[in-house]
């Protein structure tokens, strides 16, 4: 897992497993980040909460989603899955997207 801080990934502690703290889920890997260290914390923590706990991948964006909107208010925007594309206008520093394993979490809000 790395934080993205200005521009500059650096690499965040681990328990030296390679798998995240949070369980069985191989240690996340961050492709995209636009926002800042909290929000970022956020988003993969609680993510990874949901993927362990919930039963599908809709579901699991849908709890992301619903809990940024509340902490961070505003239109937030997630997908979940194993397999897609996407093409989005994001508000800047409110943009990530990150793999664990094979699943892949895209997270953003627009205005």
């Amino acid at each position: 897992l790395c934080r993205c801080k200005g521009g500059n990934a650096q690499p965040l502690p681990s328990d030296g497993t390679g798998s995240s703290t949070m369980g069985s889920l191989p240690r996340p890997v961050i492709k995209i980040c636009d926002m800042p260290p909290e929000m970022e914390a956020d988003a993969v923590n609680v993510s990874l909460e949901a993927l362990e706990t919930l039963n599908s991948e809709k579901e699991v964006a849908q709890y992301v989603r619903d809990w940024f909107v509340k902490k961070y208010h505003g239109v937030w925007h997630c997908i979940v899955g194993r397999n897609f594309g996407s093409y989005a206008t994001y508000e800047a520093k409110h943009n990530i997207y990150f793999y664990t394993g094979q699943t892949a979490v895209l997270l953003f809000k627009t205005n």
